[in-house]
């Protein structure tokens, strides 16, 4: 009788895991993608929190294709759920994809964002000479691409501590070309990040932090694990007048609004799954603006 018990509670469980599904209410679209982050969309589910209306933030995916988990902010937007893709009834090929990030090894965070960089490029519908593709295709490609960055930020001569050099490197294998982008204001560095995320594509976000992390705008849970609460905290620029306490480079990958007011999705190689940013907290008058470099390919 005892395994009988739990044999039954093993299959409700499971049974009520893959029970989540999503209807889309209003699309947001985005590039390639007919469901982009920013979506409004409705979750079914026998679990309260997670039926009702939520704005869909992304499909993550491993660095090999496979799904990872699928993120949303809940209908009162105090949290962020991070839902495992085993947890969805059917599969959706239309949302708009969010690369899972690796979590760098010591001081690497600038060649992290070059390859995740580069991992989110493919993974907005960038065909280029196929080459980038067929780099991202295997394990050991992938892994010789991260070294080959880490090798040319931080040793070699001719690239060291160039993110434009480094990718015009890489452009003219992939078939793309780069551009850096800079300015004194936070109104044009805001248009200009929303440019390339309407189309879908990538933002490399390279600045000087200040003294102190600034907690997420969200709470964040990965849902249905043991310790479910993930770590809040954000590097973002520093403000003017604040104490430069080193730099930090990451990826900005989509965008969504909440209450009127504007986040972005970013892979931050500081943790190994996206995070939310508040632009109006990250990019405003108090922000050192100037000293934030902006790099896109296409």
């Amino acid at each position: 009788m005892v395994k009988m018990l739990c044999l039954f509670l093993v299959l409700q469980t499971t049974a009520f895991a893959a029970g989540i599904s999503v209807s889309v209410n209003e699309k947001k679209e985005v590039g390639a993608f007919s469901v982009g982050v920013g979506s409004a969309v409705t979750l079914k589910s026998d679990d309260e929190k997670l039926n009702g209306a939520a704005t869909f933030l992304g499909k993550v995916i491993h660095s090999d294709g496979s799904e990872s988990y699928q993120m949303y902010l809940d209908k009162k937007g105090k949290k962020v759920y991070y839902i495992d893709a085993s947890d969805f009834a059917r599969k959706n090929s239309k949302l708009q994809t969010v690369i899972d990030p690796y979590e760098q090894a010591g001081g690497t965070c600038t060649a992290y964002a070059i390859y995740g960089f580069l991992q989110q490029t493919h993974l907005s519908g960038f065909e280029g000479t196929g080459e980038l593709a067929t780099t991202l295709a295997s394990e050991d490609t992938r892994t010789h691409l991260l070294a080959d960055a880490i090798n040319e930020y931080y040793l070699t001569p001719a690239h060291r501590y160039s993110i434009r050099g480094i990718l015009d490197k890489y452009g003219k294998k992939f078939g793309f070309k780069c551009k850096k982008f800079q300015t004194d204001t936070y109104e044009s560095a805001k248009a200009h990040v929303m440019k390339q995320l309407d189309q879908g594509s990538p933002v490399i976000v390279s600045f000087n932090i200040g003294p102190k992390m600034v907690q997420s705008p969200f709470k964040l849970e990965m849902y249905g694990h043991t310790k479910p609460e993930i770590d809040g905290r954000l590097w973002i620029p520093r403000k003017v007048g604040e104490r430069n306490s080193g730099g930090h480079t990451i990826v900005a990958t989509a965008s969504f609004t909440h209450n009127d007011r504007l986040y972005f999705v970013m892979v931050d190689s500081d943790w190994s799954e996206p995070r939310i940013w508040d632009a109006e907290e990250t990019l405003n008058n108090k922000t050192a603006v100037s000293e934030i470099e902006f790099v896109t390919c296409k």
